[in-house]
């Protein structure tokens, strides 16, 4: 059965979407040229630039009067139960914004009169929501421009193309399984071509990223995460079982791409099953990993694993800033980024995937002695076992009860301000206590379109007390030890000079959820938001909260910002899936 939306309209003025007559603004074809040369007032993917750095060339807002932004107006997007998040970035161009919505609907709106979007039309892709599943719901982060095509994707799987003048289809192709393998992240367009990419790897399946031609849809080249038979890396997964088959890697997060190679870089999600090692033996290639690809052949370049046969569900699908810096007296070419997972900030170069330094997110981390100087692994890792320990943490199959602290990011992208070669992010830290598995634990069958513990809580048995269905990170989980607890210092907002991997100023934020990523300007500013409706901007040289605003809505989606006639805005959709009620998805726009 399909869902059936409910789109409000609101009384107050700055709620109005207003006529949906053909209001469409003049707009230049979005070609490659016009994507590798940032036009400050528009905003023409997701994060801005192929590069990742989120960062602004906009100058209207600045320290001095970011104490004066208000709303100056808000769009609702549709009404959706629970399971269903608010995680879209709007694109814009030439006063036009794209966005989306939870059950992959695309929404055009002209935003030039700076007090209301006007609708100028909206496409329904008609998503069966059975498709989802209860443990993720269903999602969406936006669509891409590419000439005068708007390339959006669903949740069940598709590809589609519209024109952007009428919204009229002008291909729809079917590229994921459905049930089985999702897609979550916004294409990305370069040059003649879109790069998709599966998620939801905890279901089984391996993980992929494909090109289309942008104008026809027909795939040019698919690379799979996890090495067939025969293909460098499949030896890293066992011979005795089809592990490989099942094993996850999914590419759930845009990649970012460096126009002079030529390369796009994915980072890769977890192993499945995410919580049993051992019955995938072997470093497990190529998942917790970033993967360096030809764009234009799919072949793979190079690749870094963070953490091999890791069993902590650790993604590291942070997306990669691409950065030119100094390091050690030598310029480098290298690429930076906070682990989603183990709490290490990582600078790769990018040219080759060498290791160049990392360090920790916060003091807390300890699920490891630490990271080798030269290969960037952790200490305990042995290249000798098939099967990694790290100090008795990674086991659910006997052994003794062991806790730990790590650290995460968040998929939203981080902000990079080459001024001061910082990168920006909110992190939080986290302990947890594992488990040896229960006394009757049982080896489960893989179930199709199901999520895929094998063996991890076996018959649906508790493991030392804690329910089977605690997915907390490093399940199963329990209460760490209160000294421990103790050295936790909770949600920050950090600044991490990316020549050292030294955090320069970290602050804390709040208790709620920070699952925003950030926004950085020219002026000096940082912006983010968070899981209680706050929406906040910050001095980029302290930190120091320059402006807040409670609008109500939860926040999981990254801000944006544009201009128009001059005029700069901040945008930002909110309404997520965390608060387990039905909850209307808004998109918010602020200005000066």
């Amino acid at each position: 059965m399909k869902y059936q939306r409910t789109f409000c309209r609101v009384g107050l003025a700055a709620l109005l979407l207003g006529s949906t007559a053909s209001l469409t603004l003049a707009e230049s074809p979005v070609t490659f040229e016009r994507m590798s040369n940032p036009e400050p007032e528009n905003w023409l993917m997701p994060h801005g630039t192929y590069n990742m750095w989120r960062h602004s060339l906009l100058t209207e807002i600045t320290p001095e009067n970011v104490g004066g932004l208000r709303i100056a107006y808000a769009t609702p997007l549709g009404t959706f139960p629970y399971g269903f998040g608010a995680e879209t970035v709007p694109v814009v161009d030439d006063g036009n914004l794209y966005v989306t919505n939870a059950a992959s609907d695309v929404f055009k709106f002209n935003v030039q009169s700076g007090t209301l979007a006007q609708q100028v039309w909206y496409f329904d892709p008609e998503v069966d929501v059975a498709v989802g599943h209860a443990s993720f719901g269903l999602m969406q982060r936006g669509v891409a421009l590419n000439g005068d095509l708007v390339i959006a994707y669903t949740s069940d799987g598709r590809v589609i193309a519209l024109d952007r003048d009428s919204g009229e289809v002008v291909y729809d192709r079917q590229v994921a399984i459905p049930i089985a393998e999702f897609i979550t992240t916004q294409p990305l367009s370069i040059r003649d071509m879109v790069i998709v990419s599966n998620a939801r790897g905890d279901l089984g399946g391996r993980g992929w990223a494909a090109a289309l031609d942008a104008a026809t849809g027909d795939e040019i080249w698919r690379f799979y995460t996890i090495p067939g038979p025969g293909e460098p890396g499949h030896e890293t997964w066992p011979a005795d079982n089809e592990a490989w088959t099942t094993g996850g890697a999914s590419l759930w997060v845009q990649p970012s791409y460096d126009i002079a190679s030529n390369m796009l870089f994915y980072g890769t999600s977890n192993a499945a099953p995410a919580y049993d090692p051992a019955y995938r033996p072997g470093d497990n290639l190529y998942t917790s990993s970033t993967v360096a690809l030809d764009a234009d052949t799919g072949e793979l370049q190079w690749y870094f694993q963070y953490v091999p046969n890791e069993g902590f569900e650790w993604d590291e699908n942070t997306p990669n800033i691409l950065v030119d810096t100094e390091i050690n007296g030598e310029m480098r070419q290298v690429m930076a980024h906070h682990s989603m997972r183990n709490g290490y900030f990582y600078v790769l170069d990018r040219t080759n995937g060498e290791f160049v330094h990392a360090q920790p997110n916060a003091p807390s981390v300890n699920w490891t002695a630490g990271l080798d100087p030269k290969t960037g692994l952790p200490v305990e890792y042995n290249p000798d076992s098939d099967f990694q320990d790290y100090d008795g943490l990674n086991s659910l199959r006997g052994g003794a009860t062991r806790s730990g602290c790590s650290a995460a990011s968040q998929w939203g992208g981080q902000t990079y301000i080459p001024e001061l070669n910082r990168v920006y992010s909110t992190i939080t830290d986290s302990c947890f206590t594992r488990a040896a598995a229960a006394p009757n634990y049982e080896e489960q069958p893989y179930v199709f379109g199901e999520i895929h513990l094998h063996g991890a809580y076996g018959d649906g048995s508790q493991a030392d007390g804690i329910p089977p269905d605690d997915w907390s990170r490093g399940a199963p989980a329990g209460p760490a030890p209160d000294e421990m607890l103790a050295t936790r210092i909770g949600p920050q907002l950090t600044a991490v000079d990316v020549s050292t991997g030294e955090t320069v100023v970290s602050v804390p934020v709040t208790a709620a959820a920070v699952a925003s990523g950030t926004l950085s300007t020219t002026t000096g500013l940082v912006f983010t938001a968070f899981g209680n409706g706050w929406v906040r901007a910050f001095d980029a040289e302290t930190l120091e909260t320059l402006w807040e605003m409670n609008v109500g809505t939860p926040f999981k989606a990254p801000p944006i910002t544009f201009a128009v006639d001059g005029k700069q805005y901040i945008a930002i959709a909110g309404g997520s899936q965390g608060n387990r009620v039905v909850s209307t998805a808004m998109l918010w726009v602020f200005s000066l």
